[in-house]
């Protein structure tokens, strides 16, 4: 049996604690997929919550709007004493002394015109709900093409990490190759430093690569707002990327997309929120008729009754006055705006200027729409056609470093001649991942746009 001295051991445990470590820390990260940071960022996202409170503002004003047409009832009551000379409304007489009066009722207002103020108030609400709730459908959108661009800023990010582990790797072989050929006398010792120092490089650029991960994974967990957790396992979106299918003209995808943007719905029933608020003002110039329906009476401590007991005179009690003095009164008013310092007609003036922006901003909110949609449709194409170029390159870059590695293991190709082809290669390799992310975030933007 081998012996096994103390020190061996504990050499042997401390590996399999730090093999155990390593396995605990990748069993630890949690797999994330681009759908579920979505479904996070929804649940988290504040600009979005907020969006959402509003348009549940919005439908709740609407609600009030409507059920503004029911008629408005008061109870008011009230109960005064007065020390000295008064005048007794209830007995009709002036009294000197202490005398306590009430006067509680109940009043009913129903509104008969206004210039249709209540009806347009109503209709300016529910184009208001309707664009808060485009509004929203908006706020998801731009949340998930944030989203979206910082997954996949993320993945390229990790991919490159992946590359320049590789290389690393492949310089690590062939250094020690290098000192195994520079002792056998087949190459100078500056070959060797060449190599650690490109060696060296490398490991740089690995730390540059992963800080950048670590930038990316903190800006996708910032904004879904999940907490402070950055250990997780991005997956690639397993979606079907098919680069080689055609795109559908330019027209028709401009059409779907003024047709669905939600941004431009919201905006123009911003427009007709702001018609109805010009008419709101404009009817401010009209009469008020409205019917008034009063149910009340009175009381008064100087009102005395007989007590046919004791043929005394008492105060008569409170609620026996109520009901002896109930009084039903129906009043139909009529309210006519004379002159205010012409508050009315310069409300009507402003409501007419913010019509205007309002129209003119429907028509910067299609411009606009119209813009990032054809931006976004030759970035497709764009992508696309770099992709179709870096895979003819890398296919060349792959086989030219076949070549290169077997000449230069032979013996008839330098180390700088080596070095390039394998540079080229690895830059092909970055050029391509960045190019199969470009074109998945670009296509998926233009599909956001269209629904």
């Amino acid at each position: 049996m081998k012996n096994v001295t103390p020190k061996a051991l504990l050499r042997k445990l401390g590996g399999l604690a730090v093999c155990l470590g390593v396995a605990a820390s990748v069993q630890a990260q949690e797999l994330l997929t681009l759908e579920q940071s979505l479904e996070l960022a929804r649940l988290n996202n504040v600009a979005l919550r907020q969006a959402k409170y509003n348009s549940s503002k919005a439908t709740v004003k609407l609600r009030q709007n409507q059920f503004a047409y029911l008629p408005a009832i008061t109870a008011r009551g009230d109960i005064s004493r007065v020390n000295g000379l008064t005048f007794d409304n209830v007995q009709g007489e002036v009294k000197r002394g202490n005398t306590t009066t009430s006067n509680p009722y109940l009043v009913g207002e129903l509104v008969l015109f206004e210039g249709f103020a209540r009806l347009f108030e109503m209709k300016q609400a529910r184009e208001q709900a309707t664009a808060g709730k485009y509004t929203a459908s908006q706020a998801e959108i731009d949340l998930e093409a944030t989203i979206t661009g910082k997954f996949m800023q993320a993945i390229l990010d990790r991919e490159n990490i992946r590359i320049a582990t590789e290389r690393i790797a492949l310089l690590e072989q062939q250094t020690k190759r290098m000192e195994i050929l520079e002792r056998a006398g087949t190459h100078t010792e500056s070959d060797v430093y060449q190599l650690k120092s490109q060696l060296a490089t490398e490991k740089l650029n690995l730390i540059t690569n992963q800080n950048n991960y670590r930038q990316s994974m903190l800006a996708l967990v910032q904004e879904m707002n999940a907490g402070s957790n950055l250990d997780y396992e991005l997956q690639a979106p397993t979606d079907p990327l098919d680069i080689t299918a055609p795109l559908p003209p330019l027209d028709s995808v401009l059409a779907r997309a003024v047709a669905y943007s939600p941004l431009l719905k919201a905006s123009k029933a911003t427009v007709g929120a702001t018609q109805y608020g010009l008419s709101m003002a404009r009817s401010n110039l009209s009469p008020t008729l409205s019917l008034n329906g009063i149910v009340g009476s009175n009381f008064s401590s100087n009102i005395m009754q007989t007590n046919p007991e004791t043929q005394l005179q008492e105060q008569t009690p409170y609620f026996d006055q109520l009901n002896q003095n109930q009084q039903n009164i129906v009043q139909l008013s009529l309210s006519i705006p004379v002159f205010n310092g012409l508050r009315n007609h310069f409300q009507a003036q402003m409501a007419r200027i913010d019509l205007r922006n309002a129209e003119l901003d429907y028509v910067a909110t299609e411009n606009t729409l119209r813009q990032t949609v054809q931006q976004a449709y030759q970035d497709v194409l764009a992508a696309r056609e770099k992709y179709n170029t870096v895979i003819a390159n890398l296919a060349y870059t792959e086989k030219a470093y076949e070549m290169a590695q077997r000449r230069y293991e032979a013996g008839v190709m330098d180390f700088y001649a080596y070095l390039e082809s394998l540079n080229n290669k690895n830059k092909a390799e970055a050029e391509l991942i960045q190019s199969k992310c470009e074109f998945y975030f670009k296509q998926r933007i233009l599909q956001l746009y269209q629904g």
